[in-house]
């Protein structure tokens, strides 16, 4: 068997879903922990009459995510791992989420729901069904708003460009949420703000940075690995373990203090750093090690859907199919350690992203009963 989560090449859901699922299908009934919206959410506490999201935390003029992939809580944050220790330090001195999760396995739902506030119903990193994703997203968002933004992908040919692996493999469109909307790829002025990574280094130089900013690391940057460049480990005490947190941890290090040490940053300005999922098994099946999810992570019927009779479906029993336990890392000027144990998942990232730029709240962004944001990280002066 390939690693076809981890290699993204296989369509459709990897082979050990199987086990997890049973006969799930693809699209048929997932339960979110609570129901998602398909749109923007009517008015709801926290937010104002407009329609708009009111701010429980001072308004950010700058703000930055880096998405990084695969890897659990535990691995990067233990003390005696010594491939990430500015990874720990950032942890340790800026804001920590210790009670964060991936929305689900495998990685492109993740960077879907992030953008979006759904899966849509997605558990595979299949670029192939970019099409079906013709839902309101953040770029809309941002194009309503007059919000500037672009995404730097590290790697990627040049701008807008809809390859699926670039030739030298570290760039994959799986890890690119942006060109997976059809009315941004299809949309030429919105494709060419996805751009490559080299790009924010003139950016930063220069003070032409947009307000918001996401980074997509490559396959090895990442943490992710399968690249010629970063082969996949075959145990935790591989070498290619220890290069893939270097790598990962060394980009940090390189990035975070590029924008630390650019105009763009000031008092109103916050770097976002998680990593979509938990980390994988290194032997076969190679299936992920932790199901643990957050708010409106999907359930997995105990009895899947016969779309013959419309049978099946039932939640009671089922299983929660989470993302497993990863950090979030928030880092921003006059907020020094601080800690939020309050469950959290990308669909907080979501919501603290469009309450900051008042925006109305997407999908499960919008479920105040379990998803908030992250306002305990960005307030000064509290604990």
């Amino acid at each position: 068997m390939t690693r076809d989560k981890r290699a993204g090449r296989g369509p459709g859901r990897p082979y050990w879903l199987a086990a997890v699922a049973g006969a799930f299908l693809l699209g048929a009934a997932v339960g979110p922990v609570a129901a998602s919206a398909a749109q923007s959410q009517p008015a709801a506490p926290g937010r104002s009459s407009a329609g708009t999201t009111a701010r429980p935390f001072p308004r950010l003029s700058h703000v930055f995510v880096i998405m990084m992939e695969n890897t659990s809580y535990s691995d990067l944050l233990t003390p005696s791992n010594p491939n990430t220790k500015f990874i720990q330090h950032l942890a340790s001195a800026y804001g920590l989420a210790t009670n964060y999760f991936g929305v689900t396995h495998v990685s492109m739902p993740n960077y879907i729901a992030s953008t979006s506030g759904s899966t849509w119903g997605s558990n595979s990193d299949d670029v192939a069904q970019a099409p079906l994703l013709n839902h309101q997203n953040l770029v809309d968002q941002f194009a309503a708003a007059h919000v500037s933004w672009k995404a730097y992908m590290q790697d990627l040919p040049y701008p807008g460009d809809l390859v699926d692996v670039s030739a030298n493999g570290l760039y994959v469109r799986k890890h690119d949420p942006f060109l997976l909307y059809p009315d941004v790829y299809n949309n030429r002025a919105r494709a060419r703000n996805v751009v490559p990574l080299n790009q924010l280094s003139t950016a930063l130089a220069t003070g032409n940075v947009p307000q918001f900013v996401w980074i997509t690391p490559n396959v090895c940057n990442d943490m992710h690995g399968g690249a010629a460049q970063c082969p996949y480990p075959s145990s935790p005490t591989d070498p290619n373990q220890a290069k893939l947190y270097a790598d990962g941890n060394n980009f940090l290090r390189t990035w975070v203090n590029r924008i630390m040490h650019s105009s763009a940053w000031n008092s109103r300005s916050a770097i976002f750093i998680t990593w979509d999922e938990g980390s994988y098994a290194d032997t076969s099946p190679y299936g992920p090690l932790d199901l643990r999810g957050g708010p409106d992570s999907p359930i997995l019927p105990v009895t899947p859907v016969n779309p013959s009779s419309g049978s099946g479906g039932d939640l009671a029993g089922g299983t929660v199919y989470g993302g497993g336990h990863v950090p979030m890392i928030v880092i921003t000027p006059g907020v020094q350690h601080r800690v939020s144990t309050t469950l959290a998942d990308h669909y907080s990232l979501l919501r603290t992203i469009e309450e900051n730029f008042g925006l109305p709240l997407l999908g499960n962004a919008g479920d105040s009963v379990q998803v908030h944001s992250l306002a305990d990280l960005l307030r000064p002066g509290r604990r």
